[in-house]
């Protein structure tokens, strides 16, 4: 059930994309996701750091974007993501931007727990490196309300720009 609403929110997402990536969308707003590392700040040591996985992002400045991607997570389990985002301006030289969103998010939550999904915060801080290559290091804070406890984690993706 759960896979079935994920994949319902990945086409609605991609279906997003399609119509916000029409002609008027720059070649530079579109990034290929590395995901790299998973930093936990609690019970890191019961964790995988390399959390490797790929995506796509479509992040235009001051507009609306979207998400899509895989990963293992920190304990192994192969889970997806997908949400909306909105992204700054650039600055700094042009090179820093800030983003936030909400992200579906179905892993592994717990160790040795069952998979679950859920919606997360994600706000995140882009550095651009080079022309096509930007570093972006985003996470989710601890979250506690009702039965939930979500451990705070810094993820750190590579990007690259497909032109």
């Amino acid at each position: 059930m759960k896979t079935q609403i994920f994949k319902i929110v990945t086409v609605v997402l991609l279906a997003f994309g399609s119509l916000t990536g029409s002609a008027s969308a720059k070649a530079d707003n579109g990034f290929f996701v590395l995901s790299t590392l998973a930093l936990h700040f609690e019970n890191f040591d019961e964790r995988n750091a390399f959390t490797p996985g790929v995506g796509w992002e479509y992040s235009p400045s001051r507009k609306l974007g979207w998400n899509v991607g895989t990963l293992s997570d920190s304990f192994g389990y192969q889970s997806y993501y997908g949400g909306i985002n909105y992204a700054t301006r650039a600055v700094l030289y042009n090179r820093v931007r800030l983003l936030v969103g909400l992200n579906v998010v179905h892993k592994q939550f717990k160790k040795n727990g069952d998979p679950e999904t859920k919606v997360l915060p994600f706000p995140a801080l882009e550095v651009k490196m080079s022309k096509f290559a930007v570093l972006n290091i985003s996470g989710s804070p601890a979250i506690d309300y009702g039965d939930q406890k979500n451990n705070a984690v810094l993820f750190f993706q590579y990007k690259l720009q497909i032109r």
